[in-house]
């Protein structure tokens, strides 16, 4: 407690009081000048880029909605009008996207998709034409009016359009082989393998008469042919066939009993 009496006291003193004159009020009033200021420099600054961002907003709505006038009549102007009309609108889609304003990408989106539904329209159905460009004005002026609704503005319009782009676009899925299928299969394969083996050519069959007993009885006596299996042909060894070597007497003896006979 003795140094705070100290400090009172000494501040109480004419020179406590030059120093709290002199030095300490004219610094907290710098201190507080500063920062007033500064907030009101802010505040100015917000109001400025605020005031910027509106124009910005105006201009790309006011660009989107004559773009829609003109996609309405789509087809009744040229094709040099057509091609500027194009530049604007990619122009105003650009310019739109970079605002820092919630939902801007989403009312960039919902007006693109708009505008080439009119194209589309402009041709056959002139009135729905016209209808859609009045319910596409209403909006995008509700949201540069709240750009905080634009969910509720352009959502659902989006989800549907995304749902139907992704339901075309998908290719259809192909049905998996169930096990009935296999089964089938399965028994249409011993079928199948009969079916070819029936197919095999049979061996001709012998026409005419046999002249030789002995060959129609062996003819006769043998199994019938099989028409699953081919049967190999038979190998003939021609050295049993041949005649074997005979000594030179036993030749000569069966020429001198042929010469008695």
């Amino acid at each position: 407690m003795t140094w705070g009496n100290d400090v009172v006291q000494w501040w109480a003193s004419d020179e406590g009081w030059r120093v709290l004159t002199g030095a300490v009020i004219p610094a907290l009033a710098i201190l507080v000048a500063g920062v007033v200021a500064a907030l009101i420099a802010r505040g100015s600054t917000k109001r400025l880029l605020k005031h910027h961002d509106r124009d910005a907003l105006t201009s790309a709505v006011g660009a989107f909605v004559l773009a829609g006038r003109t996609a309405a009549e789509w087809h009744d102007h040229s094709d040099t009008e057509r091609r500027h009309v194009d530049e604007l609108i990619s122009e105003a889609e650009t310019r739109l996207r970079l605002l820092p304003i919630p939902g801007a990408a989403l009312a960039a989106n919902w007006a693109t998709h708009q505008l080439e539904s009119m194209k589309g329209h402009s041709s056959g159905f002139r009135f729905q034409a016209q209808q859609t460009l009045g319910d596409y004005r209403d909006a995008l002026i509700a949201w540069s009016q709240k750009p905080r609704t634009a969910k509720k503005l352009f959502g659902a319009d989006l989800e549907r359009w995304r749902y139907e782009t992704d339901e075309t676009a998908e290719p259809p899925a192909e049905e998996p082989a169930t096990p009935a299928s296999i089964e089938t299969a399965r028994e249409a394969s011993p079928v199948t393998s009969s079916a070819a083996a029936s197919e095999l050519p049979e061996p001709p069959a012998t026409t005419g008469p046999v002249r030789d007993p002995a060959l129609a009885a062996a003819l006769a006596a043998a199994p019938p042919p099989s028409t699953r299996t081919a049967a190999s042909p038979a190998i003939v060894d021609d050295a049993e066939d041949a005649p074997r070597p005979m000594a030179a007497s036993v030749v000569r003896e069966r020429i001198d009993s042929t010469d008695h006979d």
